[in-house]
């Protein structure tokens, strides 16, 4: 399949144009959806898996977990943005209007996905970007320790002279059970899933907003249509679900010692 890649010209002279509300959020709302799309793909890329190595599937299952947590932190920040300075603003009731239905609806569908009771709001407001409290640590703990299927492998940490290849495993073990606590789910892999089923909705629906208020910003300011270039024609993109990502990686540019 063959990528057709569009760039949409965006001038200092265009961006001198805009208001300087208009010119912060639009900035500041392409940085958001780039962290998102970003940590996004990986978060997708990490889920493939694809060894049967017990040791190395235990440590890419918990790395997918770390950046499951930052991809949270970064949605939550980029919700922040849009509800702070655009739905809070007279910004956002004058643009509100000029999006396209995609984005309107879109935008919908944020507000209620963080609204009060998100998964996605209570993993990050004690997991991600947030380090736990004691408490929440020492409850995460106990109700690790109580589970009858662990493996003495759970309880470890893993070493190795590539510091990158070094991993607490017991803090995530510990800490992904106190996830599953806040988000009221006994089973630690169904808290998982459900945390993956919320945030696949919300990348899109990020994205979906940022390509709409750019395309109310360009409207008003340069003119009714779009207007990009091709710039390639990218043929040898690979399949994302037929990517992995490891744990274990040698270091010959870092020093190990």
């Amino acid at each position: 399949m063959t990528l057709d890649i569009l760039r949409l010209g965006v001038t200092k002279d265009l961006l001198r144009s805009m208001a300087k509300e208009e010119r912060a959020l639009f900035l500041a709302l392409g940085h958001a959806s780039n962290q998102v799309n970003a940590l996004w793909k990986l978060v997708i890329i990490l889920t493939n898996g694809g060894t049967d190595d017990p040791v190395k599937q235990r440590l890419e299952g918990a790395q997918t977990q770390v950046f499951v947590r930052l991809t949270i932190g970064a949605m939550w920040e980029a919700w922040r943005l849009i509800d702070d300075r655009f739905l809070k603003r007279p910004l956002g009731r004058e643009f509100l209007p000029l999006l396209d239905r995609p984005a309107a609806e879109a935008l919908d569908r944020l507000k209620k996905r963080f609204g009060k009771g998100s998964g996605l709001s209570t993993v990050r407001n004690n997991f991600a970007f947030h380090h736990p409290t004691i408490d929440d640590v020492d409850a995460a703990f106990e109700k690790a320790a109580r589970e009858t299927d662990s493996k003495d492998a759970d309880w470890a940490a893993y070493f190795n002279e590539a510091l990158l290849n070094t991993f607490f495993f017991v803090s995530d073990y510990v800490l992904v059970h106190g996830m599953a606590e806040t988000l009221g789910e006994p089973d630690v892999n169904e808290a998982h899933h459900k945390v993956l089923g919320e945030m696949a909705p919300v990348a899109n629906d990020l994205s979906e907003f940022a390509f709409g208020f750019t395309a109310a910003i360009f409207k008003r300011h340069v003119g009714p249509e779009l207007t990009m270039t091709r710039v390639a024609l990218v043929d040898d993109a690979p399949d994302i679900d037929s990517i992995s990502y490891p744990f274990f990686v040698e270091t010959p540019s870092l020093r190990n010692d």
